[in-house]
């Protein structure tokens, strides 16, 4: 089941059960980080229950009552539907075409243009700034060798505070702090050596394993974006799929000889809207070697 993270808010699922004007208990699972949710609603007269979602950023759900699993998508689309129209029908058709131009897009941007909570893993390089790769826009929580080091929700209570950098992460000061341009050194000790001259650095410590949860990707969608997507919908609702025409690059009758370019198998088949999503192709989407 796919919601749309439009207003009004809050997102709610709406869930058929077993009976009406009954209690039922459920468990909500984010599949995110695998936090676990749970609470109890009462059925309507109709046999449905209606359970709230954060309306903040995408994410995918699995909510299991009445002994059934459903699986839920909350995402923000790349064009509202019910801006564009006005009966209910309306708004019916125009969502079935975002879809389908959304699918179009995202088949060539990898990543999409989604504001997504995810979770990223990477490992202290002993400074004390923590690269981050992807587009980490917000920390939810920061767990350090498995261990809960910092939670958004409860900041208050951590003595140490995170926040982000042009770079990744670092700890949060409060007065004047030069910060170093490299790691220390860490020296070996000898069998012989009565001190321990490995010490931990202040930050990110090398080789500590960090799990970083937080939102990633477009806290706002771009208004190219919202432009290509209704170029492609026009498209759609006006029946303007026939892209290959234009790529025919050889013509011959006698048999119908027909020979198309390579670019009949690339891009949205709009030109303008591969135009416009041009700029935000990566050519690299992993690190290694090239």
């Amino acid at each position: 089941m796919e919601i749309l993270r439009v207003p009004p808010y809050p997102v709610q699922a709406v869930l058929e059960v077993g009976a009406p004007a009954g209690t039922y208990e459920y468990t909500i699972t984010d599949m995110a980080d695998l936090s676990v949710t749970t609470g109890s609603v009462i059925s309507s007269n109709q046999s449905k229950v209606v359970i709230n979602l954060p309306s903040d950023y995408d994410n995918e759900y699995s909510i299991l009552i009445d002994d059934e699993e459903h699986l839920v998508t909350v995402v923000r689309p790349y064009v509202d539907p019910n801006t564009k129209g006005t009966t209910a029908s309306e708004i019916a058709e125009y969502k079935k075409h975002e879809e389908l131009a959304r699918a179009i897009i995202d088949s060539v941007v990898a990543d999409g243009f989604y504001y997504k909570k995810g979770v990223h893993e990477t490992v202290g390089l002993g400074a004390d700034i923590l690269p981050i790769w992807p587009d980490l826009r917000k920390i939810l929580a920061i767990y350090e060798n498995n261990s809960l080091v910092f939670d958004a929700e409860n900041a208050e209570n951590y003595s140490v505070q995170y926040e982000l950098n042009k770079l990744g992460i670092q700890q949060k000061y409060a007065g004047v702090i030069d910060r170093s341009e490299s790691a220390p050194n860490m020296l070996p000790a000898a069998g012989s050596d009565m001190l321990d001259l490995n010490f931990v650095y202040r930050g990110f410590p090398k080789g500590f394993d960090y799990t970083i949860v937080g939102l990633f990707g477009y806290k706002k969608l771009p208004s190219e974006i919202v432009r290509a997507t209704e170029l492609l919908i026009d498209d759609i609702t006006c029946g303007k799929l026939d892209y290959y025409k234009r790529y025919i690059s050889d013509y011959n009758t006698d048999q119908f000889k027909i020979k198309f370019d390579s670019g009949v198998f690339e891009g949205t088949g709009n030109i303008l809207v591969d135009k416009i999503l041009s700029k935000y192709l990566k050519p690299i989407i992993t690190l290694g070697v090239l």
